[in-house]
C-alpha cells in the first residue's frame, strides 16, 4: 500500500472538517485499501471530536470505496426500488446504511466516483451537535451528514458531491432509547 493514497484521502477530508491526521492515518493504514475485487473496505471504529462555532463536531471515517469497481456496485431498476424502501430514513436506525444506500442509488455521484483520477474515496460521517440548546423544550439539535472525500476532483464534480452531502443530511431527534432520523436535505434531481 502506498502512503500517497492515504495522504490524498486525508487531505480531501479537510474541505469539510479538519481531521486528526495521525489518528486518521493510523485507521487507514490498519484498515487498508480495498482489493481489486472488493467494492469497499470498512474501517475500524474511530471518532475525532472538535469544537467550532458553538458546535460539537464528531468525524468518523467509516469506509474506503474502490472507485474502479463503483459502476458494478451501483443499484438500478428493481433492486434500487427495494433498497430505497428497506433503507428508508423512516425506519432505518444506522446512518451508515442510509448513506451507503443513497450513494449506490445516485447515478450522478457514481459517475463522479467512476471518473475520478484517484482509485479510492473515503466515506465518513460528520455529526454536528448544537451546544446552545438544553432541557426538554429547547433540545440540542444534532445533524448527521455524509462526507464523501474524493481526492483531486474537478469543480463540477465537487459541486455534485457537495449537493449529495447536503441532500442527505439528517436530523436526529427523539428521546433516550427511542431515536428517529428525519432527512432535512433537499432531494437531488435524477435520484
Amino acid at each position: 500500500m502506498k502512503n500517497n493514497y492515504i495522504d490524498d484521502l486525508i487531505h480531501s477530508v479537510a474541505r469539510v472538517v479538519k481531521p486528526n491526521d495521525p489518528l486518521l492515518k493510523d485507521v487507514l493504514v490498519i484498515g487498508g485499501m480495498p482489493d481489486k475485487t472488493q467494492n469497499l473496505q470498512y474501517l475500524s471504529y474511530n471518532r475525532d471530536s472538535t469544537l467550532a462555532r458553538g458546535l460539537s463536531c464528531e468525524f468518523s471515517a467509516v469506509a474506503v470505496i474502490n472507485n474502479r469497481r463503483v459502476s458494478e456496485w451501483q443499484l438500478s431498476g428493481y433492486p434500487k426500488k427495494i433498497s430505497r424502501w428497506v433503507f428508508s430514513a423512516r425506519w432505518a436506525r444506522n446512518p451508515l446504511d442510509l448513506f451507503l444506500n443513497n450513494l449506490r442509488c445516485n447515478p450522478s455521484v457514481i459517475s463522479v466516483l467512476a471518473g475520478a483520477a484517484s482509485n479510492y474515496t473515503l466515506l465518513g460521517i460528520l455529526t454536528e451537535t448544537d451546544l446552545q440548546g438544553s432541557g426538554l423544550k429547547n433540545r440540542r439539535a444534532q445533524y448527521i451528514c455524509p462526507v464523501v472525500a474524493v481526492p483531486g476532483i474537478e469543480v463540477n464534480a465537487l459541486q455534485t458531491i457537495q449537493a449529495f452531502e447536503s441532500a442527505n443530511q439528517i436530523k436526529k431527534s427523539g428521546f433516550i432509547g427511542l431515536e428517529f432520523y428525519r432527512k432535512t436535505g433537499r432531494q437531488m434531481a435524477g435520484t
